[in-house]
């Protein structure tokens, strides 16, 4: 008998450990080769890698694949505290511990091979399913099925490298006196959780203090820079850790002195807890971390996929914008408004025509009243000493100090406006002032001509074919259109919103397969005490009920406390997070809690009956 054989024979005896260890392997590499197939599609080749969507593509895939790293290496640890007993086996019969890591090292690999090329087969199937939906969340034009020897060059190469690093790294961990005492004593008792509730209000009141510095005072972030983020997160995490473990010392504790106790089987069910503590809160903080990541994304990127209309028109409030510079040739401003008049004949526009001069070296414009009245719809009235202030970038107060100014020197405000007058960022302000008064400045003029369509989201198409004809030259127009930018925006925020879907699917997808691997590897030890337990007379339905509270515990606790994690976050935020975030983030914690639902009685009818079997 060849080693090679020993190694497919011991996987083919216990190949339910190895399928549980194979399939989330596969779910991750899928899910990497699904999202690389998106990265190297043609249609994006044109993207700026140096933009911020290239650098969010370029990030979210080192995430997916730093992410699949940390889960095949916790998949593959479970995996061989499972196989410590089996192990331990070959070390009483003679084999030698380079043997033992020989041994796992290949049928590490040789799962990870098989991992990669299932993944790789299924992913290409899938894909041209997975291009459709990507076709209509990046709402692009052409983004058909290609053959992606990209994607699988990579995802074969980094997770090969991925399974050999891992492989060669975990097996140095195993213990050969470990794996020889579990054979003996076939029973390991874990550690309590013992009490810390003095350093869990400690952290609480940290991650508190931090969380108010975020809110109030600013000055002391921007000081720490990356070092606050850091400590704020770790606090975080810390605090969410102790409050699982020790709340669920706790709670046990309390209601083992209830008088629910002693009813039916929650006294087995309280005995089963207590037994498995530790490893029960560790499970319940890893999902609940990973829920969180999933509610957080859907919430932040889903829903400022929903607020690009407001930003596009913060921005430029105009459907177009014609700014003809001062010393723009006469000719071309005439070419240039027949053009716009021709293009825009067939739908319904609103058209303005207004200037205003500038102080160049300030960049402070100047309009008269009744341009402004016209433009903003207003009937506003001002004396012959006052102006008003207006914005010329957006979130960005006016300048009112004129004190300094050449012709309002003395002039009074009599109100401010803060949102941006014209396009954002062209003027640093704008002083409204009565005609009489504007006629008298001497500034170069810039003449404006406005456009607001009716139902200008529609108009996508149109807005970047006048965008190409005409576009910004400086010293010889300045045209801006919100639907230019609308257009633009959704496609960035589509991406997000694709980058976000796919995290969410990751964490989620990782979340429920932590838990059913974390369930498969207590399986067998699970199995013989129910064995021992029903000789005395525990029904079937009885075991039914243990293990559907027990389940319920490791399955929605987790998603309690996230969604509670979700409503603090929200709370603290409610100011600066506009409608279609609670709507997206209410929307969302249902869809996830149906989802939850369905994994629940899956996992649960699949659990017990292998262990009852």
């Amino acid at each position: 008998m060849s080693f090679n054989h020993i190694v497919i024979q011991n996987i083919l005896r216990d190949k339910w450990t190895y399928v549980s260890y194979f399939l989330s392997s596969m779910l991750s590499i899928i899910i990497f080769f699904l999202f690389s197939v998106i990265v190297f599609h043609p249609n994006l080749k044109s993207l700026d890698p140096n933009s911020t969507l290239g650098i969010s593509l370029m990030l979210a895939s080192m995430l997916v694949y730093l992410f699949s790293f940390i889960y095949i290496t916790y998949s593959i640890t479970a995996f061989l505290r499972k196989k410590t007993k089996t192990l331990g086996i070959f070390m009483i019969t003679g084999a030698s511990m380079k043997q033992i890591r020989k041994l796992v090292f290949r049928e590490n690999l040789l799962i990870g091979i098989l991992a990669i090329l299932a993944a790789i087969v299924l992913g290409l199937v899938i894909t041209p399913l997975f291009l459709m939906g990507a076709k209509v969340i990046l709402k692009a034009e052409t983004f058909g099925m290609y053959i992606p020897l990209q994607a699988i060059s990579i995802t074969i190469g980094l997770f090969l490298i991925l399974f050999v690093v891992i492989s060669t790294v975990v097996t140095r961990f195993i213990n050969k006196e470990a794996s020889i005492q579990l054979l003996k004593s076939d029973i390991v008792i874990e550690k309590s959780i013992k009490p810390h509730y003095g350093l869990l209000i400690l952290s609480i009141l940290m991650s508190a203090t931090l969380a108010y510095l975020l809110k109030i005072e600013h000055s002391i972030v921007d000081t720490l820079s990356v070092l606050y983020y850091l400590l704020f997160f770790i606090s975080i995490l810390s605090t969410i850790y102790l409050v699982i473990t020790q709340g669920f010392r706790l709670f046990l504790k309390i209601y083992e002195k209830s008088p629910v106790y002693l009813q039916k089987t929650n006294m087995l069910l309280a005995s089963n807890l207590n037994a498995k503590m530790k490893s029960h809160a560790n499970m319940l903080f890893l999902i609940t971390i990973l829920l969180s990541g999933v509610f957080l994304c859907t919430s932040i990127l889903f829903s400022s996929y929903y607020n690009v209309k407001k930003t596009s028109e913060e921005n430029y409030p105009y459907s177009f914008q014609y700014i003809a510079d001062p010393k723009a040739d006469d000719n071309m401003v005439k070419d240039d408004l027949d053009y716009l008049e021709d293009t825009l004949s067939t739908v319904q526009a609103e058209r303005y025509f207004i200037e205003f001069k500038s102080n160049e070296d300030q960049r402070i414009g100047y309009m008269a009243l009744s341009d402004y009245n016209l433009i903003q719809h207003q009937d506003n009235k001002l004396s012959k000493d006052e102006f008003i202030a207006v914005a010329g970038s957006r979130d960005v107060a006016p300048t009112t100090n004129n004190a300094s100014d050449l012709y309002i020197t003395s002039f009074k405000l009599a109100s401010t406006h803060e949102q941006n007058l014209l396009s954002t960022g062209f003027q640093q302000s704008y002083f409204i002032v009565p005609d009489d008064i504007y006629k008298t400045i001497d500034y170069p003029v810039y003449k404006t001509y406005i456009y607001e369509l009716e139902d200008w989201t529609a108009h996508t198409d149109l807005a970047r074919a006048i965008t190409s004809v005409l576009p910004s030259v400086p010293g010889e127009r300045y045209v801006t259109s919100k639907i230019d930018l609308y257009n633009t925006e959704m496609f960035v925020k589509s991406v997000m919103f694709f980058i976000g879907s796919m995290l969410s699917l990751i964490f989620l997808s990782a979340a429920m397969s932590i838990l059913y691997f974390y369930l498969q590897t207590t399986l067998q030890q699970e199995k013989e005490k129910y064995i021992g337990i029903r000789k005395l007379g525990l029904s079937r339905n009885e075991l039914a009920t243990i293990i559907t509270k027990e389940l319920a515990i490791l399955i929605f606790v987790p998603f309690t406390i996230a969604i509670t994690l979700l409503l603090i976050t929200l709370l603290a935020i409610q100011t600066m997070v506009s409608t279609a975030f609670l709507q997206v983030s209410i929307a969302s914690s249902c869809c996830f809690f149906v989802l939850f639902l369905i994994s629940y009685v899956l996992i649960r009818k699949s659990y017990f009956k292998r262990l009852v079997s």
